[in-house]
C-alpha cells in the first residue's frame, strides 16, 4: 500500500499559487496606493484610506495563506476566516461594481460580460481553493 505525497504539481497547486500571488501584488499595490480591485469596494463607501488599508493587508494576509499554505501547514482558523473574508469581499466587489453603481450593462454588454467573467473566474477560483480552508 503506497502513501499519496502531501505536495503534488497539480492543476489546484497552481490555482492556488497564481491566486496567492494575484492577491499578494493586490495587496502591496494597494499598500502603496495603487488602486487594488478591493480597495474599489473602499471607494463605493468613500473615500477613506483606513479602508483602502484595511483591504490591502486582507489581500496581503489571504495572498500570503495561499502561498504558503502550499508548502507548510497553515492554522486552520486563520485561513478559514481569511478564506471565507477574501471570498465575500469579492462577491460585494462584483455586485457593487457591476450591478449597483449604475454601470449594469455599461459601457456595452461585451465589455460588461467581459469584465463579469473575468471578475468570476476568480470568485469561483477562490471557492475553490478555499473550500481547501473552509
Amino acid at each position: 500500500m503506497s502513501r499519496k505525497a502531501s505536495f503534488s504539481l497539480s492543476s489546484i497547486f497552481f490555482l492556488q499559487l497564481c491566486l496567492g500571488l494575484f492577491f499578494l501584488m493586490l495587496g502591496l499595490m494597494g499598500m502603496d496606493s495603487y488602486n487594488s480591485r478591493l480597495s474599489e469596494f473602499a471607494r463605493f463607501l468613500g473615500r477613506d484610506d483606513a479602508m483602502r488599508k484595511l483591504m490591502a493587508v486582507v489581500e496581503l494576509v489571504m495572498g500570503a495563506v495561499l502561498v504558503v499554505g502550499l508548502f507548510l501547514p497553515v492554522p486552520a482558523g486563520i485561513a478559514k476566516v481569511f478564506a471565507i473574508a477574501l471570498f465575500a469581499l469579492w462577491a460585494i466587489y462584483m455586485l457593487l461594481n457591476f450591478v449597483l453603481n449604475d454601470s449594469f450593462m455599461e459601457p456595452s454588454t461585451i465589455v460588461w460580460l467581459y469584465n463579469v467573467s473575468w471578475n468570476g473566474v476568480i470568485l469561483v477560483s477562490l471557492w475553490v481553493v478555499g473550500r481547501k480552508y473552509m
